[in-house]
């Protein structure tokens, strides 16, 4: 945080806001006509945030619902039809939030005329943002003290999914939130260039069979751990292990493989194709959210790292199999049930519960998971394919 956001903070007297704020959680939680969700970033937090979104409208369906999201975020709820509108945050939210953006938002907000704010976030600076916008109602997680001025205060406390805590949000207020999953909205012309792929990758592939292609649609995000919130490539899985992976599916499930990431993340894919044995369809840095959210919905498995694409991958309905190094799924893993997603880890010494803010001191992958571990559940997970998947 800059001096000059310390500063602001500071003279907002935020220790007197929580005690005038105590006082207000006495009062009943009223139903709300004009919501803010507040959730800057990011991709895959963002879509931990969609079950508690779908809640809110279950029970407020005449609500108008606004999130206020950064650009880096945005495609995840752009398309979400529980929302009426967006409000981009500019630089809050990120590791380097400006004073200027700060301000540009809270004024947003008080001319938006909101009664209620959700609050997805442990942030101290968004905690003061919605009282400083003058929300009457203001609902968010208390984390050690960081939800000092929120009306309706949800504690934090031992090892929790946050997709949980999100939802713990909207239940504190009477909200049922029966069934949560995550949610993604493809586009229709998202879904015509997955289907249009489709057809290309299957014929790019050697030994196509007559009809419907059944051999197995794998794709694999090798990248991630890179986004506005934070650094730590140290979430990536091996490249070499990605390949010899991929080399297994393809040998014992007769799989073809598609690579796929952000601009980024071409180099790596680059590499994982030059180590393959097999042919590889390789679109990494070419397709929008929405389209690899489309094309998501047709594959038979999706591997990848603790990273958003993980994350979308389940909300598409995919069978997962996410690897996690630094970081604890317990918190972070796949959102779904296990017939549909595995996360492999092991708990590397040295690292806090519950804590992925960075890697220990000394981590390496050399004691994490193994290509057997994840090619062991990469078969559970195309065997559980239900009949009408595997013949598509």
């Amino acid at each position: 945080m800059s001096a000059r956001l310390s500063d602001l903070l500071a003279d907002t007297g935020w220790r007197a806001a929580n005690l005038f704020c105590k006082l207000l959680q006495r009062r009943p939680f009223e139903q709300p006509q004009n919501v803010l969700i507040l959730k800057p970033c990011c991709l895959g937090d963002v879509l931990l945030a969609t079950p508690a979104l779908a809640a809110l409208r279950q029970s407020f369906p005449q609500a108008r619902i606004t999130w206020a999201i950064g650009a880096w975020s945005r495609p995840m709820v752009e398309n979400n039809p529980h929302v009426n509108d967006l409000i981009d945050c500019g630089t809050v939210g990120t590791r380097q939030p400006t004073t200027a953006d700060m301000r540009r938002l809270v004024r947003r907000i008080r001319q938006a005329g909101f009664d209620t704010c959700f609050v997805f976030d442990r942030s101290p600076l968004l905690t003061w943002l919605t009282w400083r916008a003058g929300i009457p109602q203001r609902v968010g997680l208390n984390s050690r003290g960081r939800g000092y001025a929120y009306t309706v205060q949800v504690p934090v406390s031992g090892i929790r999914h946050e997709a949980e805590l999100y939802l713990d949000l909207v239940r504190a207020v009477g909200v049922r939130t029966d069934n949560p999953r995550l949610e993604f909205h493809p586009t229709e012309a998202d879904r015509a260039h997955a289907a249009q792929l489709l057809s290309w990758i299957s014929s790019s592939h050697p030994e196509r069979s007559e009809g419907p292609d059944s051999r197995p649609l794998v794709v694999i995000h090798p990248g991630g751990g890179e986004n506005p919130g934070m650094d730590m490539p140290s979430k990536r899985w091996p490249e070499q292990r990605f390949a010899l992976l991929a080399n297994r599916l393809v040998r014992e499930h007769r799989a073809r493989i598609v690579l796929v990431g952000g601009a980024g993340d071409v180099t790596i894919s680059r590499a994982i194709a030059g180590m393959m044995a097999y042919p590889v369809t390789d679109l990494t840095g070419e397709l929008s959210w929405g389209q690899l959210g489309a094309l998501f919905a047709w594959a038979d498995l999706y591997v990848g790292n603790d990273t958003g694409a993980t994350h979308l991958a389940v909300a598409m309905g995919t069978r997962t199999l996410a690897i996690f190094g630094p970081s604890d799924p317990r918190r972070y893993g796949p959102y779904a049930p296990p017939e549909q997603a595995v996360a492999l880890w092991r708990p590397i010494p040295g690292l806090r519960e519950g804590v992925s803010g960075g890697a220990p001191a000394g981590f390496s992958w050399d004691q994490g998971v193994t290509v057997e571990e994840a090619a062991q559940a990469a078969s559970y997970l195309l065997q559980s394919r239900s009949p009408a998947m595997a013949g598509r």
